[in-house]
């Protein structure tokens, strides 16, 4: 189980800096480790160090010009290090090479693979791209360029090798998720996941589907994990059609689905956002409501073999689930949740989690 801790991150924000919506975190080849975000929806991006909360740098990008990320970004970027930042342009189906200077070194087109397939730009905050034997694998949203095929030959992965700028898509498909998907209709939130690389493997959290998607790249293996809350009698796409956004928006945030998932390489294993369902409180804002991740929330926990081995459930209004972080083998989740009565948007803040056995040892 997971077990709450008197111990905290922190990361000051400036007045023209808005609360994250997601976060990243990445550890440098000189063991740095680094957590960074956008600024709402500016083509700026700041990083901190993880451990002192010290803010490394502002980067402040350009969007027109010789030296400029084209339309500027949204969600689709990735730092490896201070001197490998990628950034997936609005403009354009470029993946630009820079650092904390925003001098943009490379541009990679990834407009048409080698086999003539038409990826779409990588605009989500998915899992975006990961490093694998010198090849940059980019996340994939369904290609609605493909029409009444876009479920057969939508492909989940894409990927360019940096030396050549060659690009290929993966031949794996997106899960059977919605056999009556409608680009724009509300069934459409089936095809919405998260991801995350645990250095070998892709391993998919889809919102409304139980089971895990493990993908190994190398391969071109899928693989399906069981994976069902134990808190989810059943989980299925909110249907509403009538175009109100917020009866729709109050249906997303009342409804069971799945979140975010992430690896934690020191106890080899895997946490899990599980959106228990709620009744929300009249007089709450869903839209707010959804940018804070929701009223309550478990978390599941995988074992290396991807067999789940405990579920925690969390208080209601208190944690940020769509902000959370692993490192050095502990969970961090924000308390960022707007219904939190300690709630700040002067500061970043995360509490630990430790793991706990059934024996009450801490790993």
């Amino acid at each position: 189980m997971l077990h709450p801790v008197d111990s905290f991150l922190t990361y000051a924000l400036d007045s023209d800096v808005k609360m994250p919506l997601f976060i990243r975190t990445c550890t440098s080849s000189d063991g740095k480790e680094y957590l960074y975000f956008q600024n709402s929806y500016l083509p700026e991006l700041l990083i901190y160090d993880v451990h002192n909360g010290s803010l490394v740098n502002k980067n402040v990008f350009e969007v027109e010009g010789s030296n400029a990320v084209k339309g500027g970004f949204l969600n689709g970027f990735m730092m490896s290090d201070c001197e490998h930042i990628y950034i997936a342009g609005l403009a354009d189906c470029n993946l630009y090479e820079t650092d904390t200077t925003g001098y943009i070194k490379k541009r990679m087109n990834y407009a048409v693979t080698s086999d003539g397939y038409k990826p779409v730009g990588c605009f989500k905050e998915n899992g975006t791209f990961q490093f694998l034997n010198g090849k940059l694998y980019l996340t994939q949203s369904l290609n609605w360029q493909l029409g009444e095929e876009v479920m057969e030959k939508s492909s989940l992965l894409c990927c360019i090798d940096t030396l050549s700028g060659n690009t290929t898509s993966l031949p794996i498909a997106f899960p059977a998720i919605d056999e009556h998907l409608v680009r724009g209709a509300a069934s459409s939130l089936a095809s919405e996941y998260k991801c995350c690389f645990d250095g070998h493997r892709f391993v998919y959290s889809f919102a409304y589907m139980d089971d895990l998607l493990v993908v190994d790249p190398i391969a071109c293996s899928v693989e399906y994990k069981q994976g069902k809350s134990q808190y989810v009698d059943n989980i299925q796409c909110p249907s509403y059609q009538g175009g109100d956004d917020q009866v729709m928006q109050r249906q997303i945030c009342e409804s069971p689905s799945y979140g975010n998932i992430l690896y934690d390489s020191d106890n080899e294993i895997y946490y899990r956002i599980v959106y228990i369902p709620q009744e929300v409180e009249a007089g709450v804002e869903a839209l707010t409501l959804l940018r804070s991740g929701r009223k309550q929330f478990s978390i599941q926990i995988f074992d290396k073999q991807l067999t789940m081995i405990g579920e925690h459930v969390f208080p209601p209004y208190t944690y940020n689930s769509r902000l959370c972080f692993v490192t050095k083998g502990k969970l961090y989740i924000s308390t960022n949740h707007v219904m939190n009565p300690d709630y700040s948007d002067d500061v970043l803040s995360f509490q630990m989690f430790e793991l706990v056995d059934k024996a009450g040892g801490i790993r």
